[in-house]
Formats: structure tokens, sequence, C-alpha cells
């Protein structure tokens, strides 16, 4: 797999379209859903599977963003279902990023001795103290019926995130931890905006 610096001009085209369909779908994020906001929001990450595809990269990590597309795809529309859809298309990413990283370490027993001591301890009790919470403030604003999908979900990002902290490469920890950081502050601000509104449970 070749480098991003010598990327072929085929692979670039590809990486700047998914990049400026990233940028577009910023100026439509507050828009109502509709068919173009997500068509624009599933290209971004379906062309990052493309371009995976075409370098040659890991066919989990293709597998991943592929699927990650597809939940975007369903994410949008406003009823059970697609919820369902798309979140059984997130988890089933989640475990493929997992799946990566584990083949990466090539030892997953050996991967987890590298969370004995150190900061990345740290961060994963952290992490450790975060999901329950994150957990617990979601769980009372959905019906019981999609809560054994939320909690099976949200311990699958948990789970991510802890292979990621494994891994010896500084830019794929930084960017996992990314991802957790951004997921976690946007469910955050979420039930805030929610409690500062006085909504309750119905």
């Amino acid at each position: 797999m070749s480098s991003l610096q010598e990327l072929p001009a085929a692979d670039s085209a590809v990486l700047a379209a998914s990049i400026g369909s990233a940028v577009l779908y910023l100026a439509l994020v507050r828009s109502p859903p509709s068919l173009w906001r997500m068509t624009v929001k599933t290209a971004s990450t379906a062309l990052l599977s493309t371009v995976a595809f075409m370098q040659g990269g890991p066919r989990l990590l293709v597998g991943a963003l592929a699927l990650g597309s597809l939940g975007d795809a369903f994410w949008p529309w406003d009823d059970e279902t697609s919820f369902l859809c798309g979140l059984a298309s997130f988890l089933t990413a989640h475990l493929l990023y997992i799946a990566v990283f584990f083949q990466k370490n090539g030892s997953g027993t050996a991967a987890f001795h590298v969370l004995v001591g150190g900061w990345r301890a740290m961060v994963a009790g952290c992490l450790g103290l975060l999901v329950p919470i994150m957990i617990a403030s979601l769980l009372p604003r959905i019906g019981p019926e999609l809560r054994p999908p939320v909690v099976v979900y949200s311990l699958a990002i948990f789970a991510m995130a802890l292979t990621a902290l494994t891994l010896n490469s500084s830019q794929l920890i930084a960017g996992t931890h990314a991802v957790w950081i951004l997921y976690y502050g946007g469910q955050l601000l979420i039930t805030l905006g929610f409690l500062s509104l006085g909504v309750v449970a119905e």
C-alpha cells in the first residue's frame, strides 16, 4: 500500500471527493433530513472505503468504512426500523474495527498487556467510568425495546477504544480517541440540551 504522498491520480480524486462531501455535509448538517443530505453524508465515508480498497488496505477496514456509510444512509430517517438498521450497521462496523486492530497487533492476549500500567491504563480507566455514565444518561430517554441494542452498541464502542489503546501507532490511537471524544461530546451535548428544555420521559 502506497503512502498518502504517493497516491495515484484516481485515488487522490476519490479522496478529494470524500473530503469535499464531508465539508459539504457541514453546510447541510442543520437542514431537515432529506435524500440529498443523506447522500452527501453517506458518500463521504463510502468514498473513504473506496480509497482504502483501491490502496490495498485491510479488508476489515474497507468493510468497516462501508458499513459506517451504510449506517449513515439509515440514520437520518425518523423511524424505529431505520434507527435499528443504522445501529446494526454501525455496531458491525465497530466490531470490524476491533478485528482490524487485533489483526494489526497480531496477538490479542499480548496486546492487552500493554494496558497494564502507564497512561494507557489511566485512559482505559477513565473510559470505564464514562461508559456507564453515558449509558445511564441515555437509557431513560429511549423506549424499553431500544435499550438492549443501545447498550450493546455503547459497549462495542468501549471495546473498540480499548483495542485502539493497545496499538503501537500513535496516529491510530489519536484517531480513535478523537472519534470517542467527539462521539461522547455529542451525546453529552444532546443530553444537556434535552435537560435544559425540561424534556421528561414519556
